[in-house]
């Protein structure tokens, strides 16, 4: 099938423009079809690694969807993935950081495959050598400045102990099926404890919920806060044992985490998305979907917007006596950011209390905004 090399040139070197042209001519004598995608954006003054791997992930499955390839190949090698490990364990990550890298997974639909993971460099070298194909070393392997190199000669002492990348690969292997083991019990104890209300939150039934294990308990609590607020990072583990540990108080009155609302209601804990953290107004066009969580379908009418129903839309609604149960049947904190459609300042609709307003177009009823919640294993 038809093939198409990406490079990513991160802008953050002087030599990787140069680098990038060297290897569009190596893959072009070879008459392979090459695009160099640029991360054209200011550079952050901190966390630049993470922040790079960020931007070149988006570039490149952006680039697969524009040329219509449904599968990525990466070049991660074995040390790659045990210079991660190492990494990760420095910086305190539990079970699922600490993982192997996926040989196979899929990242918002694009299969993303890791042909070479259980290649050394010094194997890919040697290849390299035997059919006379020029490299380049990145200059960053050898910068001090970067944790991932000062690891190096810790990780030869260690392989002369016995502990080589090829044996610590196979321990993380091992450490993938049991993260594997408790992602499905995770998303089964969501199925049991958690509900996902059309209005765009969740309710955990606290006393099936607080049975779990710990592990189970942290996760499914992360799987409900980024179907609330996708795109947040999950947040870290001591935010979330925090939040457990909160939660499993008597005297639990309510707090925060990763842009939602927590708090309890009727003998349950309630997950909201946090007013501040909700996106703002969008224009209301044919399946849009407005703060990730809501898709819009069948609004044709003009110049209207989505947006969160907020202080002003509620003040609007209790003047509508026929709405004075269904607004009672909703938390405040839940109510605030129902999506409502908006023509500048007037409110128009808020089809989750089947409100519209007087002087709305009469086909809006037929419009629909449903919550799409995303429950990600994590």
């Amino acid at each position: 099938g038809e093939s198409l090399a990406l490079t990513v040139d991160h802008r953050l070197l002087p030599e990787s423009a140069d680098e990038a042209k060297l290897l569009q001519k190596l893959l072009r004598a070879r008459g392979i079809n090459h695009t160099v995608l640029v991360w054209q954006k200011d550079k952050p003054l901190t966390h630049i690694q993470e922040r790079a791997r960020e931007a070149r992930y988006k570039l490149l499955l952006d680039a697969c969807r524009l040329h219509g390839f449904d599968t990525l190949a990466v070049a991660h090698n074995l040390e790659d993935q045990i210079e991660t490990f190492w990494m990760r364990l420095a910086h305190g990550s539990g079970l699922d950081g600490l993982c192997a890298m996926a040989p196979v997974r899929t990242v918002e639909g694009i299969t993303l495959i890791r042909p070479l993971l259980t290649f050394s460099r010094e194997a890919l070298r040697a290849t390299c050598r035997e059919f006379k194909v020029e490299w380049v070393e990145d200059p960053s392997n050898q910068n001090e400045k970067y944790l991932r190199s000062r690891l190096r000669p810790f990780e030869s002492l260690l392989a002369g102990e016995g502990l080589t990348p090829a044996r610590l690969s196979t321990t993380l292997q091992k450490l993938e099926d049991v993260q594997e083991a408790l992602q499905i019990t995770a998303a089964k104890a969501v199925q049991a404890c958690t509900v996902f209300h059309g209005e765009g939150y969740a309710s955990l039934k606290k006393n099936i919920w607080q049975n779990y294990p710990r592990e189970i308990q942290r996760r499914v609590l992360a799987r409900i806060l980024s179907a609330l607020s996708p795109g947040v990072y999950p947040p870290a583990f001591d935010a979330l044992e925090q939040t457990r540990l909160a939660l499993l108080q008597e005297s639990f009155a309510g707090k925060t985490l990763s842009g939602c609302d927590i708090f309890p209601a009727a003998g349950e804990i309630f997950f909201a998305r946090e007013a501040g953290a909700a996106e703002g107004r969008l224009a209301a066009t044919e399946n849009v979907i407005w703060d990730r969580r809501f898709q819009l379908s069948g609004f044709f009418a003009e110049s209207l917007d989505v947006g969160a129903l907020g202080e002003n839309g509620l003040s609007e609604l209790r003047k509508n006596k026929a709405l004075e149960k269904k607004l009672e049947s909703l938390p405040f904190k839940i109510k605030r950011v129902l999506p409502a459609l908006w023509r500048g300042e007037n409110l128009v609709a808020v089809p989750h209390f089947s409100y519209y307003h007087a002087e709305a177009p009469t086909d809006l009823e037929k419009g629909k905004i449903v919550f799409c919640p995303r429950v990600k294993a994590v």
